[in-house]
């Protein structure tokens, strides 16, 4: 079900948009400058964009800036009184390790413990997991399996019961998320109106795709930006291009859901 001929391509987009990283354009400036050497003026101006590109792209507060502005209209609030029937945690916060037997979590653990707490709260009936390495079955037997079984004993543990515990184990992208949890959870999901929890960031292209589904929904934002600024975030720092690299995904995947 959904193997399309595009789903190759579909599958490998998250690959092919590594080349959004800063660090890719860097290297092509520089590159650009070593191999036009001979041409002084040309060289200089490739060294100067390239200094001019590090500098904004290892500014924390720029990134910040741009980052606030495209999430801008998401909320982390729930109106009083409010309950969903379901609360759809998208993946991409962890993965499994084989060798220890239990989940490891990334920087978007938030989508989970939101989503945990939530259903604590009584805001969800039912916690829903999106796909994620951490509980993903592959079709490719030589890749590295998730473990759903595991994961979701590991989840129980967080006092969710198991008759309120969704786990969707296939897809690879968010537009699969929510193409297979309406296969597995039925028209009742069109219906209800979910909440779907995940990050700031990827907020606005997951509403955007659950909707084009025919699933209307609303949104739930986790690892929002902190806005206080220390003295240290005026410093050029490398770990910010790799939050730009995040953030152009999302740019690149809006665009190309939307097409």
């Amino acid at each position: 079900m959904f193997h399309t001929p595009l789903r190759p391509f579909i599958s490998h987009l998250s690959s092919l948009i590594l080349i959004t990283s800063p660090a890719f354009y860097l290297l092509l400036l520089l590159l650009a400058a070593y191999l036009l050497r001979h041409k002084q003026r040309t060289k200089n101006t490739l060294l100067v964009t390239a200094v001019a590109f590090t500098l904004f792209f290892t500014c924390r507060p720029i990134y910040n800036l741009v980052s606030t502005m495209w999430s801008k209209g998401c909320t982390s609030e729930i109106k009083s009184g409010k309950v969903y029937h379901y609360g759809i945690v998208l993946g991409g916060f962890g993965s499994w390790d084989e060798e220890r037997t239990r989940p490891e979590f990334g920087p978007c653990v938030d989508r989970l413990l939101e989503g945990v707490q939530l259903y604590r709260k009584g805001s969800i009936q039912k916690l829903v997991i999106a796909g994620d390495a951490s509980n993903r079955i592959y079709d490719n037997p030589e890749k590295q399996n998730g473990n759903p079984q595991a994961m979701r004993a590991y989840i129980q543990r967080f006092g969710v019961s198991p008759a309120d515990l969704i786990l969707e184990n296939k897809a690879l992208t968010t537009r699969e998320n929510a193409r297979y949890l309406l296969a597995l959870i039925g028209d009742s999901l069109k219906k209800e109106r979910p909440l779907v929890i995940t990050s700031a960031e990827h907020l606005r292209r997951a509403l955007m795709t659950f909707e084009q589904e025919g699933i209307p929904v609303d949104g739930y934002a986790t690892d929002c930006i902190v806005k206080n600024t220390n003295k240290s975030d005026l410093m050029p720092s490398l770990s910010v291009m790799t939050d730009w690299q995040h953030l152009l995904h999302e740019f690149i995947g809006y665009l190309y859901y939307s097409i």
